[in-house]
């Protein structure tokens, strides 16, 4: 077989049975270098332990050699205070001797423990121990008796120097010792150092010849490189797509509404194509009309348009127009169409969302836009399930909390702003007011004109309350014709102001129903006020509807407030269910 420079690969290739013997050779040479390592590492391990234990010893010798000279002092201090107490009799002197032999004992405690380990040692310092003991009495005894402590300052003196004699002479068999073993250890490392430069040069030797083989296989090698630098661009490419591929997803996956995604799909569409223009256009909510709801670098498109204007969207599929290909344009331009495009539907779940419009101003923009339109479309298929996801989840969180005839908020979510209202209004020290509202003659509504027509006058009194009151008021349907409108840091006067206005603006309603027009509507309220006399929020609704009571009961259409006569009557009322019951 032929290699590419021409030449027969075996005659640059040592024989067989050569680079078999040459491989175990290397193997042999490497696992005795691993073995010699080993050893020697062990070798140097023992000789630094050893010094190092040696080192200590020699350390305890001098801190030994430290107490004893101490000791000898503080026997100095003992003599020297005694002298002093008999010549002149100063008891200053005494208690300095006194103070001398208490130290002399506890150094002597002191050394016990250093010369544990030395019998012959531990002898004698139980020796200068008693020693001590027998100093300290006839120093503490020299006052009255008279006595002295030659005697034992002679004996204790006698056994320091028996300690300091056999300490110095340890301490030189270690001080030896230690010199043998920084020898032994230099020794040791200078050899170790010399074989390991003769191993690491063998090895050196089978490596520089095995490079020298490697020069043999490297345009073989360099051939292949070359074809896998090649797929390694290719995979790198993919990869960095799918990547990007992959961010959309996570990112549209963050995404809490459907302005968000649709701004994500627009902001990942021009990251896919770089240099073209586009938008992300959505229907509306009448299904009639196309409007822009996210766009990048200023595409030229109608600011709204109908939805037959797009040919994708007729087409149902991503719809190319390209010079020579497909030369029908769209009708969605301001202006002079561009040269190519791409519209791409955004279709979910069976419903039609809108589309993606990508423009390519350069011919090298949209050969990049082929070469990754099945990115572009995978894009559009993410963006469109997950905008599709987040308009229902909307529309179900809008279920959940507004009452599908009047779209006030409902009787669930009133129970929850109402707590939420209360804690906010305690933590600020502010007020909170409670409004209840019940529309007069409502049965009479419906068995007049039916139910229809009743439902009329309901969305028309919920679409007033909604003109009379302020953004952070809160207004919600109760049940059947009752409604409850909180009204957070507001007093009680101002709260009665807002309920009269509310009742003005009801009773100047104009109802008209299948051209019949429907008689006066009237509301009754009842206004309850947190913190007084409400305190907590069941309060503040029984209040609220023992005042709506009160103002029905008064003739209706009027407002009636919940004050302390209110609560009396609450307490009566239930007094007497419970008398009832």
């Amino acid at each position: 077989m032929k290699n590419l420079s021409g030449l027969d690969s075996s005659a640059k290739r040592p024989p067989l049975k050569d680079r078999s013997s040459g491989i175990k050779l290397l193997m042999v040479s490497a696992v005795a270098a691993v073995v010699f390592t080993g050893a020697g590492g062990l070798l140097m391990y023992s000789n630094t332990q050893h010094l190092i234990e040696t080192r200590k010893w020699l350390e305890h010798s001098h801190k030994i050699l430290t107490n004893l000279q101490v000791e000898s002092q503080r026997l100095d201090r003992v003599g020297y205070g005694m002298e002093l107490y008999k010549a002149s009799g100063d008891p200053r002197a005494l208690r300095s001797a006194m103070s001398a032999a208490a130290a002399l004992q506890t150094g002597a405690i002191s050394l016990e423990a250093l010369v544990k380990d030395n019998a012959s040692q531990a002898r004698h310092v139980q020796d200068l121990q008693a020693n001590a003991q027998e100093l300290m009495a006839d120093v503490d005894g020299a006052a009255t008796k008279k006595t002295t402590a030659d005697h034992e300052i002679q004996e204790s003196r006698s056994t320091i120097s028996l300690l300091q004699n056999e300490e110095r002479g340890l301490l030189g068999m270690r001080s030896d010792d230690s010199e043998t073993s920084g020898v032994r250890s230099l020794v040791a490392g200078a050899g170790y150092l010399g074989f390991s430069m003769l191993v690491v040069i063998g090895l050196f030797g089978f490596l520089l010849r095995d490079a020298f083989r490697r020069r043999l296989f490297q345009q073989d090698l360099s051939v292949a490189n070359g074809h896998l630098g090649a797929t390694i661009e290719e995979l790198e490419r993919r990869g960095a797509e799918a990547r990007m591929l992959k961010d959309a997803r996570d990112e549209l996956q963050l995404c809490m509404s459907s302005e968000e995604a649709q701004a994500c799909t627009a902001r990942h569409l021009e990251e896919l194509v770089p240099g073209s223009c586009g938008a992300i256009l959505i229907v509306n909510n009448s299904r009639n009309m196309l409007a822009a709801t996210a766009s990048w670098n200023d595409p030229p498109l109608a600011d709204g348009f109908e939805l037959g204007a797009c040919c994708g969207l007729r087409a149902g599929k991503a719809r190319w127009r390209k010079e020579g290909q497909s030369e029908l344009n769209c009708t969605h331009f301001t202006g002079t169409p561009p040269q190519n495009y791409l519209c791409v539907p955004l279709a979910a779940h069976g419903e039609t969302l809108g589309f993606a419009f990508l423009g390519f101003p350069t011919e090298e923009i949209c050969a990049l836009a082929s070469r990754r339109i099945k990115l572009v479309s995978e894009m559009v298929e993410l963006a469109s399930m997950a905008i599709a996801g987040l308009n229902l989840r909307m529309k179900l969180e809008s279920q959940s909390i507004r009452d599908g005839l009047t779209s006030l908020f409902n009787r669930h979510f009133m129970e929850i702003a109402l707590e939420r209202e209360l804690h906010r209004a305690h933590r600020r020290g502010a007020s909170l007011a409670v409004l209840m509202v019940d529309v007069d003659h409502f049965k009479m509504f419906n068995d007049t004109y039916g139910h229809e027509a009743g439902d009329e006058i309901l969305r028309r009194v919920a679409g007033c309350f909604s003109q009379s009151v302020r953004s952070e008021d809160i207004v919600c349907r109760y049940g059947g014709e009752e409604f409850v409108i909180l009204l957070p840091e507001i007093s009680e006067d101002m709260a009665v102001e807002r309920a009269e206005l509310i009742r003005r603006n009801v009773s100047a309603l104009q109802t008209s129903f299948r051209g019949s027009t429907l008689r006066q509507i009237t509301i009754s309220i009842g206004v309850a006020t947190y913190p007084e006399p409400a305190k907590n929020a069941a309060d503040l609704l029984r209040m609220a509807d023992f005042a709506l009571y009160e103002a029905k009961n008064s003739g209706r259409n009027q407002v009636s407030v919940a004050g302390e006569m209110v609560g009396m009557g609450m307490k009566a009322a239930a007094v007497g269910e419970a008398g009832l019951a």
